[in-house]
């Protein structure tokens, strides 16, 4: 038997090689009702994060990247709230934008009300999308939005899934998602 929420999240796709996590966010966002911030400021929320805690190599990238775009005077729609004051794209020859649009991040739970946890039975996941949640899953490599199952007899437990890398549907084995080494799920 297969299962979805109503009417699953639109597919969103990553804007950057590193931004899928800025794409489950921005669909989870959606499918909840809530204000979708673009990647750029979700990616520039993250890097912020790591920043403000002084960790390496987040913090002396940064440094570096601010103080070459400083001497260079390349300043100019550099940060998200430059870019909503002048309506352009981000400044491609800023080294600050070449290190947000680089940046691995993580879905902020917290701002979505979700809770975060390192595994999920397929009863759990049953039980989410029979509730008409989504669950967003991830790995220290990439994120998904999970929007339904598919569970038939002499068949492994499928997880219905919205990739951001490429932008399309796809299904993941039960069993190669209870692998992954450093899994992030969360549920709302």
């Amino acid at each position: 038997m297969s299962r979805t929420v109503t009417n699953p999240p639109p597919l969103i796709a990553q804007e950057t090689p590193a931004w899928c996590f800025a794409a489950a966010e921005q669909m989870a966002r959606k499918y909840l009702g809530l204000d979708v911030p673009s990647q750029f400021k979700l990616a520039y929320d993250c890097l912020m994060v790591l920043v403000n805690a002084q960790l390496n190599p987040h913090f002396t990238n940064y440094m570096v990247a601010c103080i070459s775009d400083a001497f260079n005077n390349v300043t100019a729609d550099s940060t998200p709230a430059l870019v909503a004051l002048s309506g352009n794209q981000p400044n491609p020859n800023s080294q600050l934008v070449g290190l947000i649009s680089n940046t691995w991040g993580f879905v902020n739970h917290n701002n979505l009300n979700g809770t975060m946890y390192n595994a999920c039975t397929p009863q759990q996941f049953w039980t989410e999308i029979q509730a008409n949640r989504i669950v967003i899953i991830g790995s220290a490599n990439h994120y998904y939005v999970v929007y339904g199952y598919e569970d038939t007899a002499n068949a492994p437990f499928m997880l219905l899934v919205r990739d951001p890398m490429g932008g399309h549907a796809a299904s993941i084995p039960f069993t190669t998602f209870n692998g992954w080494a450093n899994k992030v799920v969360i549920r709302f």
